[in-house]
C-alpha cells in the first residue's frame, strides 16, 4: 500500500505543534517571528474580498428567485438552531460550574472598548452608498448584500448579462487557486501565530483563569464533537466523516482566530468534501459574518463569569437576556480577532454588569477567541453540508447514510 502523501495539511500541524513547544521554550523573544505570522494572515484576508463577491455573485445568478428565497430561510434557520443550542449549553455549563467566585479583582481600571452597534445601525449598514468603498474597506455585509442583488439582477437579465457571470466564474476559479498557493505558507504561518501566543501568555499567566479557560473550551468543545455530529447524524450525513475532511478550516481558524482570514479555507475544504459550489459560494459567506456559535458562547460564559465575580445575583430574566442579546449580536460582529470584546461590552451593559469586567478578562482574551473562532467555522461547515444536502447536492458515498461507499 503506497504511503499517504505528506500534504500541506500535516505540514500545518507539523507547525502547529512545534510552534507550541517554541513558545514555551523560548518565551517572549519569540515574538520576533510575529510578522510571518502577520503576513500569513494578510494573504488570507487578501483573498477574502474577491472571494465572497465573486463567488456569491455568481452562485445566486444560477439561482431562481424560488431557491434564493429557499437559502436564505435555509441558511439562517440552521445558524441560529445551533445558535441556540450552543447558548442555552454554556449558560447551563456557566451556572452549575460558579465560576468567579472569590475571584481576586484588585483595582480595575476602566477598558475603552469600542460600542457595540445597534440592530438598525447594522440594518443600515447592510445598504451601501458607495460599493467600491465597501470593498476597499472589507465591509463584509454591504458586500454581501451588493453581491445578492447583482446575481439577482444577473439572473433576470438572462443572455446579455452571461459575460458578467463567465467572468465573476472565471474570477472565483481564478481565487480558488490562489488560495491553494497562499495555503503552502500556511505552516510557517501558524508556526509562528502559535509561538507568539504560547509565549507571550505563557503558563503562569493563565493560572487564575483556569476554570474560566476550561469552560470556554468544554462549552466549544461539547458543542464540535457531540452537538454538531447529532445534527449532522439527524440529517443522514456521517459526522466525523465529514468533519475529518473539513478539519483543516478549524485548524486554521484556531490559529488565526478570524473567521474572515480563514473563510478561503473554509470555502475550499467544504468543495473538496462534496458540497455543491453554488450552496457553498452562498452560505459560507454568510456564515463567516453572522454566524457566531462560538462567539455566543463565550459572551454567556464570561457574563456569568463576571457576574460571579462581582456578586451580581443574576435572575432567570437575565439568564434569558444574555441569551438573547449574545445570539442577535452576533449580527454584523466582525470576524476578526478580537471582534468578541466588543460585543461582550454589549451583553453585559445589558444585565448591568460593570463593563470594567471586561479588563479582567481582556488579559486571555486571545486564548479564548482560538477555541471560539474554531467553532464558529465548524459551524459554517456543518451548515453547508446540511443545507446542500436538502438541496440536492450529490455528496460522496462516504458521506451520507444508507448510500453504498465506491
Amino acid at each position: 500500500m503506497a504511503a499517504k502523501k505528506f500534504g500541506v495539511l500535516e505540514w500545518i500541524l507539523v507547525g502547529f505543534v512545534v510552534g507550541i513547544i517554541a513558545g514555551l521554550i523560548v518565551g517572549k523573544p519569540i515574538t520576533v517571528v510575529k510578522p510571518i505570522g502577520t503576513l500569513f494572515i494578510n494573504l488570507l484576508k487578501m483573498l477574502v474580498v474577491p472571494l465572497i463577491f465573486s463567488t456569491l455573485a455568481a452562485g445566486v445568478a444560477t439561482f431562481t428567485g424560488e431557491k434564493l428565497g429557499r437559502m436564505i430561510g435555509k441558511t439562517f434557520f440552521w445558524y441560529y438552531i445551533t445558535g441556540i443550542i450552543g447558548m442555552v449549553l454554556a449558560l447551563i455549563i456557566a451556572f452549575a460550574s460558579g465560576a468567579g467566585t472569590g475571584f481576586p479583582i484588585g483595582e480595575l481600571k476602566k477598558v475603552d472598548v469600542k460600542a457595540a452597534p445597534s440592530l438598525v445601525d447594522v440594518g443600515l449598514a447592510i445598504v451601501p452608498t458607495n460599493i467600491f468603498n465597501s470593498l476597499a474597506k472589507g465591509d463584509a455585509l454591504p458586500i454581501i448584500f451588493f453581491a445578492i442583488i447583482l446575481g439577482m439582477a444577473i439572473a433576470a437579465a438572462g443572455k446579455p448579462a452571461e459575460p458578467l457571470k463567465n467572468f465573476l466564474s472565471a474570477l472565483a476559479e481564478a481565487m480558488y487557486k490562489m488560495v491553494g498557493y497562499v495555503l503552502w505558507v500556511g505552516p510557517f504561518g501558524v508556526f509562528a501565530l502559535m509561538a507568539v501566543n504560547v509565549g507571550t501568555y505563557g503558563l503562569g499567566v493563565l493560572a487564575p483563569y483556569a476554570l474560566l479557560i476550561f469552560l470556554v473550551y468544554l462549552a466549544n468543545g461539547i458543542q464540535l464533537f457531540a452537538v454538531y455530529p447529532v445534527l449532522l447524524r439527524f440529517m443522514g450525513i456521517r459526522p466525523y466523516s465529514y468533519l475529518n475532511k473539513i478539519k483543516e478550516a478549524p485548524i486554521f481558524a484556531f490559529t488565526t482566530c478570524s473567521s474572515s482570514a480563514t473563510l478561503p479555507i473554509t470555502m475550499r475544504v467544504c468543495k473538496e468534501a462534496g458540497v455543491g459550489e453554488d450552496t457553498c459560494s452562498f452560505v459560507l459567506p454568510m456564515g463567516a459574518t453572522v454566524n457566531m456559535d462560538g462567539s455566543g458562547m463565550y459572551q454567556a460564559i464570561t457574563a456569568v463569569f463576571l457576574a460571579n465575580v462581582f456578586q451580581i445575583p443574576l435572575s432567570f430574566y437575565h439568564y434569558v437576556m444574555i441569551a438573547v442579546v449574545s445570539l442577535l449580536g452576533s449580527i454584523g460582529t466582525a470576524g476578526v480577532p478580537g471582534a468578541g470584546l466588543i460585543m461582550l461590552s454589549m451583553v453585559l451593559g445589558a444585565v448591568g454588569i460593570p463593563l470594567e469586567g471586561i479588563a479582567i478578562v481582556a488579559g486571555v482574551d486571545r486564548i479564548l477567541d482560538m477555541a471560539r473562532t474554531a467553532v464558529n467555522v465548524a459551524d459554517d461547515a456543518v451548515a453547508t453540508v446540511i443545507i446542500g444536502k436538502t438541496e440536492g447536492d450529490q455528496l460522496p458515498a462516504d458521506l451520507v447514510y444508507g448510500r453504498a461507499k465506491s
